[in-house]
């Protein structure tokens, strides 16, 4: 049985996260003495409940229906006051923004551009929809984003964000903590929350924290794309729009405004945001913390919790007791005896239970299980995939049919040319939509395909094991002296003379490196096309990549690229991300390794 703390309505049942505010918290709810569901629950540091947390908690309840039930704030509020006070919401797999920048850049595993647009997308959406309603942030960092292991981000802080700000006077280390994304201007709420963002997004493309009271403009002039592992500067586009979040020069006078112009930088250059790229870079990120969250969520789903019951004050001790953070008073002495007793008992079952895990249940091969797993996943990855193309396609016939309209309309010759270009621009890119969608189609049906044969695989060795008949007994050692008696010998048991060959053969070297096994063919840049940069012309990008034990890409080195900055190494580096790969082999067994050099060819355009 797990160990629980009790926190109000809910058992804290693990750490996955901390901040300047505080922890969040893999939580169970019970009925009864039978789990219910899982939750996030936030607690509060000793900082906080000094600065008045504890006091003023209930006011973050009036901001809940603000928030108006949106998926991008986390669902199903609850805020608990007392001598505790906690907020907590529906559970979603995944790991905060700050958690996930600090892994990448420790283990060195490269951040693209369309993954920082794809968070940026989500907590802008957020704060748009906050600013809609009348509210603002005010404490925005990577602290207040959550992304779920399916790629999806939440700003979860929401309901408390501004409350938090209002103690910051009296929460100095909170407040030195957030300082980098605290510099916007402080009477202008709007523009506070769009510089927090942009701060946000630069240290998702550099890994850097952006610096106190810094010249910003030589800053971003200066900033690569650390964190993709380049040493590229940032797209001018982006530059540009980091430039209006940062610097105060021509801010976005409206949360409209705003939002168009992230729109155009989402959509109109060479990016392709998505979730599916995202859930694929999380799951690579955090394989590890993913697969240990489900098996200890299981366990809690199957967990008996009669000790947390009222019913069960008396029962608890020792490894089952709970520990009350809200003040409930320790059970007493003369029950250990009686406890012991019962947890004596259970000891039993549990043995009991465990005997028949281990020995009287049919195995299955946990290789096989952890592959339909992982097959089930990368299938509902791909369907998320196709969904976000599917509305991208509908996006840009959209986008068609309204500049064809214009085309129809306009007299001017000059605005005829320029729609004309943009219609040729939407054409192009709704081609490559439509030609992703057949892609992902097909892999829609590779990986159904692999699922069900790896599942009736499965079914089938179930069905041999439960067959099975008992294993028989090892012969037992004959006599000396019956050794000597002529029996006949087992065909096919070798004789030492037929066994000395097959021991003496020389060991077979069966290392082998990471290979490609399907590989995407890269898009031509948008931008070389757009900047009319030697199309007439064949280019080449040179890269390996880094593959894990699953033959997932982990890291893009560029050998030899294309100077410049017109996306040839960046749309290389996204095709080798998307393509599929086999692990290295090192004694027979699946490693990390790098793959021979890989080479991208961008045919001329003519």
């Amino acid at each position: 049985m797990g160990t629980y703390t009790r926190l109000g309505s809910y058992l804290l049942a693990s750490d996955l996260a901390s901040d300047p505010f505080g922890a969040i918290h893999r939580a169970v709810v019970i009925t009864g003495s039978n789990f219910d569901r899982h939750a996030l629950v936030r607690t509060f540091s000793e900082e906080m409940f000094q600065a008045g947390m504890n006091t003023r908690l209930s006011e973050a309840g009036r901001v809940v229906p603000l928030l108006g039930g949106a998926r991008i704030y986390g669902l199903g509020y609850r805020v608990e006051s007392g001598k505790a006070p906690h907020v907590a919401w529906d559970y979603v797999p995944g790991r905060s923004l700050a958690q996930l920048i600090e892994k990448a850049r420790q283990e060195q595993i490269p951040f693209g551009v369309d993954h920082a647009l794809t968070v940026i997308q989500g907590v802008a959406q957020g704060i748009v929809q906050m600013q809609a309603k009348g509210a603002s942030h005010g404490v925005l960092s990577p602290h207040s984003v959550w992304v779920s292991f399916e790629g999806a981000t939440q700003i979860v802080d929401a309901p408390y964000a501004a409350l938090a700000k209002s103690m910051l006077a009296k929460a100095p280390t909170a407040k030195r903590k957030l300082a980098p994304y605290l510099q916007g201007p402080e009477n202008d709420a709007l523009q506070q929350d769009l510089f927090a963002l942009g701060a946000v997004l630069y240290e998702l493309l550099t890994f850097e924290q952006l610096p106190l009271g810094g010249d910003f403009q030589t800053l971003l002039d200066k900033a690569t794309l650390k964190a993709a592992q380049e040493e590229a500067p940032l797209p001018a586009e982006i530059r540009a729009f980091l430039g209006r979040l940062l610097l105060g020069r021509q801010p976005f006078a409206t949360v409209e405004a705003f939002n168009a112009e992230l729109e155009r930088v989402l959509y109109d250059g060479e990016y392709s945001p998505t979730t599916f790229n995202m859930a694929f870079f999380m799951h690579t990120l955090f394989r590890e913390e993913n697969d240990r969250d489900a098996l200890a969520m299981k366990a809690e789903q199957g967990d008996n919790y009669l000790a947390y019951t009222a019913a069960g004050e008396t029962l608890r001790s020792g490894a089952t007791r709970v520990e009350h953070i809200d003040g409930h008073a320790a059970e007493e002495a003369n029950q250990k005896n009686k406890t012991l007793l019962i947890g004596g008992g259970l000891a039993a079952v549990v043995i009991l239970g465990l005997g028949y895990i281990l020995f009287g249940r049919p195995k299955v091969d946990p290789a096989m299980q952890k592959q339909l797993a992982e097959l089930q996943l990368l299938k509902v990855q791909i369907e998320q995939q196709k969904s976000d193309l599917d509305a991208k396609a509908k996006a840009e016939t959209e986008k068609t049919a309204q500049l064809q309209k214009q085309l129809s309309e306009t007299k001017s010759v000059e605005e005829k040319a320029r729609i004309q270009k943009q219609l040729d621009e939407a054409q192009a890119r709704k081609l490559e939509v439509e030609r992703q969608q057949r892609l992902a189609e097909q892999k829609l049906a590779e990986q159904k395909a692999a699922e069900q044969k790896l599942a009736e695989q499965k079914k089938a060795a179930e069905t041999k094991v439960a067959a099975a008949p008992p294993a028989p007994e090892p012969p037992k050692p004959q006599p000396m002296q019956e050794a000597q008696r002529p029996a006949a010998v087992p065909t096919q048991v070798p004789t030492p003379q037929t066994a000395a060959p097959q021991t003496m053969a020389p060991a077979v070297n069966n290392d082998q490196p990471a290979r490609v096994t399907s590989q995407i063919a890269p898009a031509f840049p948008l931008r070389a096309v757009q900047m009319r940069w030697e199309t007439n012309l064949d280019h080449f990008v040179r890269l390996k990549v880094f593959v894990s034990e699953q033959g997932h890409p982990l890291k893009v080195s560029v050998i030899e690229g294309v100077s410049g900055s017109y996306g040839f190494d960046e749309a290389a580096i996204e095709a080798a991300n998307k393509s599929s790969f086999s692990p290295a082999v090192r004694d027979g067994k699946p490693v990390r390794g790098w793959t021979p050099e890989i080479v991208y060819k961008f045919p001329k355009r003519r």
